[in-house]
């Protein structure tokens, strides 16, 4: 997995950059957030993910910031380029 893209397609009480923010903390060595933007459809946020970072803790840390923020289901999870979503209410951490 090399990419991850988070889409905020709710009301959330934090802003998108305090999102953006906790996932480089977060994620420091195995990824960073490289892109973001607003549409009609909500917010993004474009996670590049070091190929050598273990896949399941990418996932579980990312799936944590959200919980630590409590964004709710507010916000799906794109995990690689596939067409699978995820909202924080479906992980299942390792």
């Amino acid at each position: 997995m090399d990419f991850v893209e988070l889409v905020i397609d709710g009301p959330i009480a934090v802003d998108r950059d305090d999102i953006e923010d906790e996932l480089n903390h977060a994620l420091l060595g195995r990824g960073e957030v490289t892109g973001a933007g607003t549409s009609e459809r909500g917010s993004h946020l474009d996670i590049d993910i070091l190929a050598t970072a273990d896949r399941q803790a990418v996932l579980d840390t990312i799936f944590g910031v959200l919980a630590a923020l409590d964004v709710g289901d507010s916000v799906r999870v794109r995990p690689g380029d596939g067409q699978t979503w995820l909202r924080p209410s479906e992980w299942q951490p390792s």
